[in-house]
């Protein structure tokens, strides 16, 4: 709905149709619809009168389809009548004379010698093949640079001028100036009669598009230049509307309640900042009102200036950070001054002190609406401390010393941070940690001045040492057979010591052989060349043999006591096998492993008490083959 109270509808029809052309609203007119062969003229009632100057604002549209799109549209000035026209390549315009025409032509016809591009030309006399003699009066260009399709559903500023002083007549599209021409139109077109009939013509043939036409009626508004717009400050109004006709009514809603009817407002202050819809409706002097214009209109606040941070320190680039607030508005310039001539105008700079101080900084910002503030505030230089820090390596189980040091003795240190392990957790200068396993390690340390000012990080290096000592198994031997220790301990440079030394062909090794007569206990002590020391202990049983020790009985209750039946065969380290029978002679149980032993079950169920035969072979350290047999008693 339309602004307007009280609008008159248009009074009087100022255009004739003929063929296909039919009139869309008041100051809209379709030329020819999509459809084939058609032809569509509009012209204007009134004669107008060569020897005055005009200037005609038209849109134009020309369809959606390029390619199967045709044919085009012409604005043509003539003396034969209102009832003419022409179907095809001849634009409506094919055939009359005397006449004049501007033609947009959008279909390549190499009969017509058309270049293979959406074209505008100045031709004259109804003929539109461009190499015909008296055809062209200006040959064919682009309607827009670079544009070679105007089939782009899209409405085209279309305005024709005409300077009845100089003869010259101008063409532009979407306002840039595509055809000039000087030329004497009464005298040279018309025999001497300036009275001509003006309109539109389009028309279609094996190909189509809808092609249509507006009398201008665009209402337009811009701003003084250098217009800013401020809390505070007037904005002024201009009016650029454009209109086939002469406007006659404008209807301005400021979009804070202020409604104007005059056709440029006073400048207006509004009540405070804010987002403002400003529109604006026109009527021209046909009775044809223009669809509403709508724009934002933003007034802006003034920056509250802020930045910092305080304090700056040296060692780090001084990054200045601007934390400026802006209610309505878009801070758009920054302005820094630190002094000495030295500018900047990025929103964040870097500050160019390089020793310590107090600098008055000032900075403006202005705003995208030119609404600007300033401030000054001295910033605070400071020198930034330096820090190093050592670790000493420990043993498993102890604490690691890490210890941190000042390398700028005139900058007082407040705090002290130490990362260890990856948990930030101690703040003394001088800290221990226990690790909980051995291996390389990293520590970092940093300090924060009383300034404020932090130290780099430095990295740490310190180790912990595990021996991981494993003395062995114990286990046991015959009276006299060789006994091979293999200790196992991480590290290199190892220190070992086996004490007692008895039966040993060396107690500093890690892998002496033991020749003993009876049961030993061993301990071996292990010392890494970081002074850490680990103890283990391993016991050897000593049996009269080689031999075979087998029990005369057993209880499999699961008591834990005596629950199973085994072998124990010192010096004999391969057994062949160790079978049992029961009392028929029934095989209820066999192994050729030493460690292996029967719980008293029979495929899995309990066997019967009883007294089972069993026998064992195998071969001793020194290679004898040898067996022993004997009964058992299973008691339950």
């Amino acid at each position: 709905m339309h602004a307007f109270t009280g609008a008159y509808a248009q009074t009087q029809q100022p255009y004739i149709l003929n063929g296909s052309a039919t009139q869309r609203n008041c100051n809209c007119y379709v030329l020819t619809p999509d459809q084939q062969n058609l032809s569509g003229t509009i012209w204007n009632k009134n004669l107008i009168d060569l020897t005055q100057s005009f200037n005609y604002v038209f849109e134009i549209n020309l369809g959606c389809k390029d390619g199967p799109g045709a044919d085009g549209i012409g604005f043509i000035l003539q003396t034969k009548g209102t009832n003419l026209g022409a179907t095809g390549q001849g634009l409506g315009f094919k055939g009359i004379s005397p006449s004049l025409g501007i033609l947009v032509d959008t279909y390549q016809n190499s009969a017509e010698n058309d270049p293979p591009w959406d074209h505008l030309s100045i031709q004259m006399n109804g003929e539109s093949n461009h190499q015909l003699p008296g055809g062209d009066l200006v040959a064919p260009v682009m309607l827009r640079e670079g544009n070679e399709n105007i089939e782009d559903c899209a409405w085209h500023l279309f305005r024709v001028e005409w300077n009845a002083v100089t003869h010259t007549m101008k063409v532009s599209v979407d306002n840039e100036l595509r055809i000039t021409m000087n030329k004497d139109l009464v005298a040279d077109i018309f025999g001497g009669n300036p009275k001509v009939y003006w309109g539109f013509a389009g028309s279609t043939g094996g190909s189509s598009n809808v092609q249509q036409f507006c009398a201008a009626l665009h209402p337009s508004f811009s701003f003084d230049g250098g217009q800013i717009f401020c809390d505070g400050t007037p904005v002024t109004f201009k009016d650029n509307s454009s209109s086939f006709g002469n406007i006659t009514r404008w209807r301005w809603d400021l979009g804070d309640g202020t409604i104007l009817t005059t056709p440029t407002p006073q400048p207006h202050l509004y009540a405070e900042a804010g987002k403002y819809e400003v529109k604006l409706v026109i009527e021209d002097n046909s009775g044809c009102i223009s669809d509403t214009l709508k724009n934002i209109v933003t007034i802006g606040s003034y920056p509250e200036v802020k930045f910092g941070p305080q304090p700056l320190c040296l060692g780090d680039p001084l990054q200045m950070r601007d934390s400026t607030k802006v209610k309505v508005g878009t801070a758009a310039k920054w302005t820094w001054d630190f002094g000495g001539g030295q500018i900047a105008h990025t929103q964040h700079p870097v500050a160019p002190y390089t020793a310590p101080g107090n600098y008055p900084v000032h900075l403006k910002v202005e705003t995208a609406e030119g609404c600007a503030s300033a401030a000054t505030q001295v910033m605070s230089v400071f020198s930034s401390p330096e820090v190093s820090g050592t670790g000493r390596n420990a043993c498993i189980g102890e604490d690691n010393l890490f210890t941190a040091t000042n390398l700028t003795p005139a900058v007082d240190i407040a705090k002290w941070y130490w990362v260890i392990n990856g948990q930030d957790t101690l703040r003394q200068k001088d800290v221990a940690y226990r690790f909980p396993a051995g291996g390389k390690y990293s520590a970092k340390v940093h300090a924060v001045s009383k300034d404020g000012c932090v130290a780099k990080p430095v990295s740490i290096q310190a180790g912990v040492t595990d021996i991981n000592l494993r003395a062995g198994r114990d286990t046991l031997i015959a009276r006299g057979q060789p006994l091979q220790l293999n200790a196992l301990a991480d590290g290199e440079g190892l220190h070992y010591q086996w004490t007692p030394s008895t039966g040993l062909n060396d107690p500093y090794i890690s892998d002496p052989v033991a020749v003993l007569q009876k049961d030993q206990l061993y301990n071996l002590i292990v010392t890494s060349s970081e002074g850490c020391r680990e103890e283990d202990q391993l016991l050897v049983k000593v049996y009269a043999g080689p031999e075979f020790y087998v029990p005369t009985g057993f209880t499999p209750n699961h008591d834990g006591v005596n629950d199973y039946f085994r072998v124990i065969a010192p010096g004999v380290p391969k057994m062949d096998f160790l079978r049992v029978w029961d009392r028929w002679g029934r095989l209820v149980f066999e192994t050729s492993t030493l460690s292996a032993t029967w719980d008293g079950t029979l495929k899995g169920d309990p066997a019967p008490a009883g007294t089972y035969v069993w026998m064992v072979q195998g071969t001793d350290y020194s290679g004898r083959l040898f067996n022993r047999k004997g009964t058992v008693t299973l008691i339950r």
